[in-house]
């Protein structure tokens, strides 16, 4: 039996996962799986297939792994994943960084296997270090006002940067924290606008947070906590448990994480594989919400909401 796998994980560095999986494909004597792949650069997003899948009466992906975090996080959607997806996590396990957070998923139908941490960065030559924001709630004071930037809404990063906010603030302060942000349709563009002293502040992923060679930028790690975009996986009661810990041994496993590690600073569920020290430094402490907001959470609004302010900004 073949298996067809929706994946959207790490975009900059889709390159080097899709060449990771070829390779795997190649040398495994039994691979029963297809990839189909979504996301930054690919024909559709995530979230948009999986509604057209719905839409034609069937998810065509046995198994799913996305950092889009809408399709779990969204309960109009989610709740189509759980008629057909099983319960797997003993087939993945995490170690005890992510497993004693809000993470994973309580019923057990999505199973983080890398987290993308969101920080904080400032131009150390605009800003003395006295003076630095130490918490996401120090942008919100008029000091800070038209200081930082963040990615849009239209990716992972800046969706789960508002939603996290959302969670621990509420509305009203989401409303400040975008009134006064420069935002840019990338964290990447973000990162390049407190590299160039256009802005002093930054919130990006540690790919571009610690990332070496890069004078003149220091990394800070929330006291909330930093941003999590979990990459989740899901898997279909079709897929036969021995074919699942193939897929989670060869694909998901310590080799690959590894690799994501190394180029990109995320944090591994593998618990064999090290957290980074800045991570351990800072207790490896993670703003996630809890998974009973998202029961009442309405996306429209917030899409609704975060357009607005968006657009806004974009007219001036």
């Amino acid at each position: 039996m073949s298996y067809k796998v929706y994946w959207n994980n790490i975009c900059l560095l889709s390159n080097m996962e899709e060449a990771f999986i070829n390779t795997q494909q190649k040398i495994q004597k039994h691979f029963p799986f297809t990839f189909e792949y979504y996301g930054l650069g690919k024909p559709s997003s995530m979230t948009v297939k999986i509604k057209e899948d719905i839409q034609a009466g069937n998810i065509g992906g046995d198994i799913i792994v996305s950092t889009d975090l809408d399709i779990y996080q969204d309960v109009t959607i989610a709740k189509y994943l759980q008629n057909e997806f099983k319960k797997s996590s003993s087939l993945l396990p995490i170690n005890e960084h992510l497993f004693n957070t809000t993470i994973p998923h309580p019923e057990q139908y999505f199973h983080p296997f890398v987290v993308i941490p969101l920080v904080m960065v400032v131009n150390s030559n605009l800003v003395k270090e006295s003076e630095m924001p130490k918490a996401f709630e120090d942008l919100i004071s008029p000091n800070f006002k038209y200081r930082y930037a963040f990615g849009g809404i239209h990716n992972s990063a800046g969706r789960s940067l508002l939603k996290s906010l959302w969670y621990m603030y509420g509305k009203k302060t989401v409303e400040k924290f975008l009134s006064g942000a420069t935002i840019t349709t990338m964290p990447a563009q973000a990162f390049q606008q407190v590299m160039t002293g256009q802005v002093e502040v930054a919130i990006v992923p540690t790919i571009f947070a610690l990332r070496k060679g890069v004078n003149g930028i220091k990394a800070i790690w929330p006291k909330e906590g930093a941003i999590p975009i979990p990459s989740y996986v899901a898997c279909k009661n079709n897929v036969s448990e021995e074919d699942f810990s193939l897929f989670v041994d060869n694909i998901l496993g310590k080799e690959f994480q590894l690799q994501l590690k190394n180029a990109g600073d995320i944090i591994p569920s593998h618990p064999e594989l090290s957290i980074s020290s800045f991570a351990m430094e800072n207790d490896c402490k993670l703003l996630y919400p809890e998974w009973e907001f998202f029961k009442t959470f309405d996306h429209e609004e917030f899409y609704n909401q975060c357009n607005s302010f968006y657009h806004l900004l974009k007219a001036q």
